[in-house]
């Protein structure tokens, strides 16, 4: 526990600016408040800095008001004990639930209050990047409708519905009432296939079985809040109160409206208890796909009126029981692309993302402090990675890097790829073609396929749908195979390549394969499995090409090589572009706006293009700009992960340097993505 000489007076929350509290269970950690990111009657959230030996990374830290818990003394503290125990037992799964935000630490810190020594408690929170579409709910919503002219689209709304429904699902089952699901409590991380939703704020939440209110008043937000948590009486509440407030934010998603139009608790309250409810057709920014899909809409309207019953009998026994009644629904419908490509073109244009001219970096991981080799990483939307290592998996959550346990099936040593298969979910493969999908359930679903001899190293695409892998034979070349509906088709020899380093999909069915030539030149070919064609690449007299990312909705793929090589590659031409320097380029990446990344042994550059959009026919042209640079980073990068604004980088010893864009010269004293403001709820924590 810290000790601080800090007299504090009515308005104590300035002081705190600067402070470090010390970690309760790892003292050489301190977590330094940096600025404020929201205020609430009963405690304050500061954008704070995790300080540790094997490196830095930023938090959310709450802390009590001191004069609070000089008045109300253990009841206070309860507050933050509730939401650490929580988030604690959530925690205990690796891969954790990517559906609720990570407690990172919690602690107390002794301050002088008035000459009165106070134990103020804290507790150090998961930062989730928004980005330029926003960090709450709302804001996304909101910046859907002006991008978009309409609320989420169906597939979007799936998404959400079905983080909402396993993330309260993961917090009931540790015994926990959140009592505050609203859109601002909401975080969202991530961009179009890998965008993630987080359960947040839990300062209201209270175990099952203990009724807690604070002074009386009467928690959650007008138009979310189920109608029994107004009824002071602890058997009235229970899960079934969530899942009220649940669908409430469903509509909200779907209509860019409120449910339940209301502004007085009695509005509240009458609302609710009556039987007519508003339909999604009622908004203006339904989605058209939606809207002409009667059977869904009359569907989505049913579920929603039942999970805001008055009669709690009425309403679905578990989260993800009224998720299953609305998201096949939404998956149903056909998805258009073109919306993400609205979206898309609207980050690319956006002032806040092309006006971006200063990165602030941070060392989340100093490098050599892994003692492994990481082979192979899969990102998450959130910054969270599963790695394949010479010695097995190993997860980071955001600050540490943590053991994951093996499922019985695969030898840890052998396993070579590891894919997301979705939020939270990583698809796992060794030599042999033994598969195990990871999830914060554990391993399950192993599958094995037949493999003739062949040894894998290389996985890209869908295992169910269609998929290319790289194999080989002691002693023979390299072969792409293709699976298609789990069946394989006939693999393709590679007879003139002596390794192949790199795979990407560029496209629903073309993938890029780079490597190195048996002639001592770089090899990069473009594969069409369902063709049966592989059509060779030019690419600059390098040694070889290392590296490869793609871009499926572009049709469009990033290699980059030996020698500061770099090549765009499309179906119908390819552009050559040199970093100066002669850096063995190891890592690439290309963002949701289309810009490219690369990175070298204590480098990162970014490509600036000279248009503003990418061309249909001809990769963009532009010019490498460096981003960073250390020359103590000696190890290769090996993974990189973009969204507007952010870069992770990974070498391969388990480095990882974080960099975030500021929109001003100067270097910002807080991330750039700003927290929602304070709700007008008192008890908000």
């Amino acid at each position: 526990m810290s000790s601080l000489s800090i007299p504090t007076g009515q308005d104590d929350v300035p002081q705190l600016l600067g402070v470090e509290l010390r970690s309760d269970l790892s003292p050489q950690t301190v977590y330094r408040l940096a600025s404020i990111a929201g205020e609430g009657a009963m405690s304050v959230a500061f954008y704070g800095q995790r300080i540790a030996l094997e490196g830095e990374c930023p938090v959310v830290v709450k802390v009590l008001r001191p004069q609070l818990v000089r008045h109300r003394g253990a009841t206070a503290k309860l507050l933050v004990l509730k939401e650490a125990v929580a988030l604690g037992r959530l925690n205990e799964r690796v891969p954790p639930t990517p559906y609720v935000v990570r407690l990172v630490d919690t602690g107390s810190v002794t301050l002088d209050v008035g000459g009165t020594a106070v134990e103020v408690p804290w507790i150090a929170l998961e930062y989730v990047h928004g980005g330029a579409e926003g960090t709450t709910l709302s804001q996304r919503v909101l910046h859907s409708i002006r991008s978009t002219s309409h609320a989420f689209d169906p597939h979007r709304a799936a998404s959400l519905v079905e983080a909402l429904g396993g993330g309260l699902c993961a917090v009931h089952e540790v015994g926990v009432i959140h009592r505050d699901i609203k859109p601002d409590n909401v975080l969202c991380c991530g961009f179009g296939d890998e965008e993630i939703f987080k359960i947040a704020d839990f300062g209201v939440a209270r175990p099952l079985g203990l009724a807690q209110t604070f002074g009386g008043l009467v928690v959650g937000t007008l138009g979310y809040a189920a109608p029994e948590l107004a009824a002071m009486d602890d058997k009235a509440v229970g899960n079934w109160s969530d899942i009220f407030s649940m669908a409430a934010v469903i509509y909200f998603v779907l209509t860019g409206q409120d449910y339940f139009d209301v502004s007085t608790p009695a509005e509240a309250i009458l609302s609710a208890a009556a039987t007519k409810r508003r339909s999604i057709t009622d908004s203006p920014w339904l989605t058209p796909d939606l809207r002409k899909s009667a059977a869904a809409c009359r569907a989505i309207d049913f579920a929603l009126a039942c999970a805001t019953s008055a009669k709690v009998e009425v309403r679905p026994s578990r989260a993800d029981a009224l998720a299953h009644m609305i998201s096949p629904w939404l998956r149903s419908l056909d998805s258009r692309p073109s919306l993400v490509e609205v979206r898309r073109a609207h980050l690319e244009d956006e002032t806040d993302v092309t006006r971006l001219v200063r990165w602030h970096w941070t060392t989340l991981r100093h490098p050599g402090t892994f003692d492994r080799v990481v082979r192979d990483v899969a990102w998450d939307g959130d910054g969270r990675c599963m790695a394949a290592t010479n010695e097995g998996l190993a997860f980071w959550n955001g600050s540490t890097w943590v053991e994951v346990p093996h499922a019985s099936s695969i030898d840890p040593k052998q396993i070579r790829f590891v894919r997301r298969a979705g939020p939270g979910q990583w698809l796992v493969g060794g030599d042999e073609m033994t598969f195990a999908l990871y999830s914060p359930e554990g391993p399950r679903e192993v599958r094995k396929f037949p493999t003739n001899g062949l040894r894998f190293e290389l996985l890209s695409g869908d295992l169910d749908d269609l998929a290319v892998l790289v194999g080989g034979r002691e002693g023979d070349g390299p072969y792409l195979c293709c699976l298609s509906a789990r069946r394989w088709l006939k693999p393709v020899p590679l007879p003139d390549v002596a390794a192949v380093t790199s795979l990407t999909r560029m496209a629903d069915a073309r993938w890029l394969v780079t490597g190195r030539a048996k002639d001592g030149d770089a090899y990069a070919a473009i594969y069409s499995p369902l063709d049966w064609e592989v059509r060779r690449v030019e690419t600059p007299r390098v040694r070889a090409i290392l590296a490869c990312a793609g871009q499926p909705a572009k049709d469009i793929a990033l290699a980059v090589g030996a020698d500061g090589s770099v090549v765009w590659a499309r179906p119908h031409g390819a552009l050559h572009e040199s970093i100066p320097g002669g850096h063995d380029l190891s890592a690439a990446a290309i963002d949701p706006a289309g810009r490219g990344l690369t990175a070298a042994a204590g480098r990162i550059w970014i490509h600036q293009r000279r248009a503003a959009a990418l061309d249909a026919v001809a990769p963009p042209a532009g010019h490498w700009e460096l981003l960073w640079s250390d020359a103590a980073w000696k190890a290769p990068f090996v993974a990189l992960f973009t969204e507007p604004g952010l870069i992770l980088a990974m070498t391969a010893d388990g480095g990882i340097v974080e960099g975030r864009a500021s929109s001003s010269g100067a270097t910002p004293s807080r991330p750039p993505s700003e927290a929602p403001p304070p709700p007008d709820d008192p008890l908000a924590y």
